[in-house]
């Protein structure tokens, strides 16, 4: 197994893991790691990679796949370098060419990546759930997010679609589809306990809110404030609910 060092005072004394006190040999047999002298106060510790849940217990290019993740989410694909990647995940550059030889390689792995986890996610909301609870579901990750220093992958690479090639463009296309359909079939089981209509079909409507959702956002960085994803959550919320919408619209009036 994998070692790591970790220190700590001698009141906090981990359950597990070798402890000593004593210099031991520079390197403990059977064990992968130096040793380091320990301060007067604390004690040197050696304890299972498996029970330190950090993203350094991951294989490399699982490594730099979650850190592409989340800086093209922070800075998009032109704000980073396999530099900054480098030095991220501590590796050479190199090991990166290894995995990603170009760094068109590199996103468009990471969009498949970030699709797949949104499509899954989509795919563990319960069809039998009320059409609210469904949308409420599908909007918490967007409000937990809003406002954070990360934004949906898809929305930020999509203001940078001319820099990107048309592999990635796919891709990107199919997670925006992936997203209005599941929306549109949700509206069109809506639509079926509303009094009203809506003015456009279910599929029409998907677009405007989802196209809403990623404004909404964007905008939550340059205003500060939720405000606008908020008002295309309740688009959404309302569309489903006539007495929500109604509620609503009388609170504005």
């Amino acid at each position: 197994d994998e070692i790591v060092r970790a220190e700590c005072p001698d009141s906090r004394r981990p359950e597990s893991g070798v402890v000593s006190q004593s210099p031991p040999p520079s390197r403990v047999p059977g064990l992968n790691g130096r040793w380091l002298a320990p301060g007067k106060s604390r004690l040197c510790i050696y304890l299972r990679v498996d029970k330190v849940a950090t993203m350094k217990t991951q294989p490399v290019r699982e490594q730099l796949l979650e850190h592409t993740l989340i800086l093209i989410r922070q800075r998009g694909c032109n704000g980073f370098s396999y530099r900054d990647l480098a030095e991220l995940v501590g590796v050479k550059t190199s090991s990166i060419h290894y995995y990603f030889p170009s760094k068109d390689d590199l996103i468009l792995e990471a969009v498949k990546e970030y699709s797949r986890r949104i499509s899954e996610r989509l795919a563990g909301i319960s069809g039998d759930l009320p059409v609210l609870d469904q949308a409420r579901q599908y909007l918490e990750p967007l409000r937990q997010t809003c406002g954070s220093n990360q934004i949906c992958l898809a929305g930020m690479l999509s203001t940078e679609i001319l820099s990107l090639p048309e592999s990635v463009h796919s891709v990107l296309k199919d997670f925006y589809h992936v997203n209005e359909n599941w929306l549109a079939k949700l509206l069109e089981r809506g639509q079926k306990e509303r009094d009203t209509p809506y003015p456009v079909p279910p599929a029409m409507l998907a677009q405007v809110i989802y196209g809403a959702l990623q404004s909404g956002l964007i905008a939550a960085r340059l205003f500060g404030t939720q405000d606008r994803l908020e008002s295309a959550a309740e688009t959404l919320l309302g569309a489903l609910c006539n007495k929500r919408a109604a509620a609503l619209l009388e609170a504005h009036a």
